[in-house]
């Protein structure tokens, strides 16, 4: 059997034939559909085929949560494709996807954004930009590489370079979600957060009182968060979508 990478529940196989393994895997909990891709990055044609062969969205979930679960489930599929490791090296996997990563000037205010035509594209961080930290840097560059891999054709994450954003408002906040979902599971993946977060609950759990378990949540996110090369905030809004920590 397999757990889904998005809730890690079980996940039931389907078959299109009896006497063949299992092209794709269902979760009857979030509705995510993984194709069967032998751990590489879904094709477009295979990304156009979960699209319809979907399952029902399950009560109190919409169409909204499964994007961002495809976008969540690709990152993963990247990941295994790569074999990467804990932190994970964004800069390795965008030139691996053929997206170069280049210090260029953009306009005052842009982190990054995504250059080249269809072809050639390269990832842009502003050089000029003041990154407050690597963390930073390194969540920019995944939402950049969201875009490219995702098809944000038009689209540059955290702000736009030059003219290229011509998105209406709801289709670029849709977007930007995906690229958001797709950043935290690269960055941050549900299985290892897990598994990391056990590794050090138990400094949560011989917590005596408020203040010392409000501390010691403070000492596993922040250590999850060096482990990881992510923000403190970043570790905690991840955890908690993953029902970690309330």
């Amino acid at each position: 059997m397999r757990s889904c990478p998005v809730c890690d529940a079980e996940m039931s196989p389907r078959f299109a034939s009896e006497c063949e393994p299992p092209v794709a895997w269902a979760c009857p909990n979030c509705g995510l559909l993984q194709l069967e891709s032998g751990g590489r990055p879904f094709s477009a044609e295979e990304q156009s085929a979960i699209q319809s062969m979907a399952p029902a969205t399950p009560a109190g979930r919409g169409p909204r949560d499964l994007r961002r679960s495809r976008a969540a489930v690709q990152a993963r599929e990247i990941l295994e494709a790569f074999a990467q490791e804990i932190p994970v090296d964004v800069e390795a996997v965008a030139e691996q996807l053929g997206y170069p990563v280049r210090w260029r000037a953009l306009p005052s205010g842009s982190r990054g954004g995504i250059e080249g035509d269809a072809e050639h594209r390269i990832l842009v961080l502003n050089r000029d930009y003041p990154f407050r930290s690597d963390a930073e840097r390194r969540w920019v560059m995944a939402e950049e590489l969201a875009h490219a891999v995702l098809g944000h054709t038009s689209l540059v994450a955290s702000e736009a370079a030059g003219d290229n954003l011509h998105l209406p408002e709801g289709a670029r906040k849709l977007s930007e979600s995906d690229a958001k979902s797709f950043a935290a599971e690269l960055l941050m993946p549900a299985a290892e957060v897990r598994r990391a977060f056990a590794r050090e609950q138990n400094i949560i759990l011989r917590a005596l009182g408020g203040e010392d378990r409000a501390q010691a949540v403070k000492t596993v996110v922040a250590d999850l968060a060096r482990e990881f090369r992510v923000s403190q905030q970043a570790m905690r809004i991840r955890l908690a979508q993953l029902g970690l920590l309330a």
